[in-house]
């Protein structure tokens, strides 16, 4: 349909319901100025500018083709929800209206396209790369990973051999994307050392036990810290609600004082494999 020409004929020829009753052609013809500026407007792509004229010509003269227009300035600038709105306003104002059935099938084209800008990115990589995704028990692929999710909450699990698995809950907001980076922590080796010894004389056992109890204390700390700094950098990158910061808060400082105790434990479990490789060994 031809923008300007069919919707100005249609407002000259449709009456309004805000006119003074006593100076209709006065409100016809302020109606009529501001429409054909919006028009102008338009043509010359100031989209936001032309809006406000059609919505001076609405105020004045109610006419539902104005509010065709305003829906195609705010598709023009990008504000689908607007538009959507205008668009069905239109056609409750001219139910029998001839395009009804084009301005639907638009509306249910915006409709689509407005769901899809609000489903946000994820992306999640790990350490080591290529862990199985599962997101809500589907499996997604593997990392580095990245594809768009609907709106609200989502359990997503990585799976590596060779190292525990991982599960993380998310809460995802429309049109907010979201960067994980996950670090995945090794399967402990110490029953596979201490069975394969089995039935013969122990040598150094329990160093290994030692040794073992300090490399998983500290992939824990270092698994907590990143986890921490994560949550703080979450906290730092945007305004949040007072409750969400209080988490994020908590979040941040409970992982870092856990990451700080596992790396001290760590350290005394690395000491004492070390005192241990000696003692053990003089037997």
């Amino acid at each position: 349909m031809s923008f300007p020409t069919l919707l100005v004929a249609l407002l000259l020829a449709l009456g309004g319901t805000r006119a003074s009753a006593t100076e209709p052609g006065a409100a016809r013809a302020a109606a009529r100025k501001h429409f054909e500026r919006g028009t102008t407007l338009y043509q010359e792509g100031h989209y936001a500018e032309a809006a406000a004229a059609f919505e001076a010509a609405y105020q004045t003269l109610a006419n539902g083709v104005v509010l065709y227009n305003l829906g195609q300035c705010y598709e023009k600038l990008g504000d689908l929800q607007r538009a959507i709105g205008y668009y069905r306003d239109y056609l409750r104002m001219v139910p029998h209206a001839e395009d009804r059935p084009l301005v639907e099938s638009l509306i249910a084209r915006l409709e689509k396209r407005h769901e899809e800008e609000r489903r946000p990115q994820v992306t999640v990589s790990s350490q080591p790369a290529g862990a199985r995704v599962q997101v809500d028990g589907k499996a997604r692929g593997v990392t580095p990973w990245r594809d768009k999710l609907e709106v609200g909450p989502h359990r997503l699990e990585l799976a590596h051999e060779g190292y525990q698995p991982l599960r993380r809950d998310v809460e995802l907001r429309p049109g907010e994307p979201l960067e994980l980076q996950l670090m995945l922590t090794p399967l402990s080796t110490i029953g596979v050392a201490v069975e394969s010894r089995s039935g013969q004389p122990g040598r150094r056992v329990w160093t290994w036990v030692a040794a073992g109890a300090a490399g998983v204390a500290g992939a824990g700390a270092v698994t907590l810290g990143l986890l921490a700094r994560a949550d703080s950098r979450e906290l730092l990158a945007r305004p949040h609600e007072r409750a969400e910061a209080q988490r994020l808060h908590d979040s941040a400082l409970g992982r870092a004082r856990a990451s700080n105790i596992l790396t001290g434990t760590a350290g005394v479990a690395l000491l004492a494999g070390t005192a241990l490789f000696f003692f053990e060994g003089s037997f």
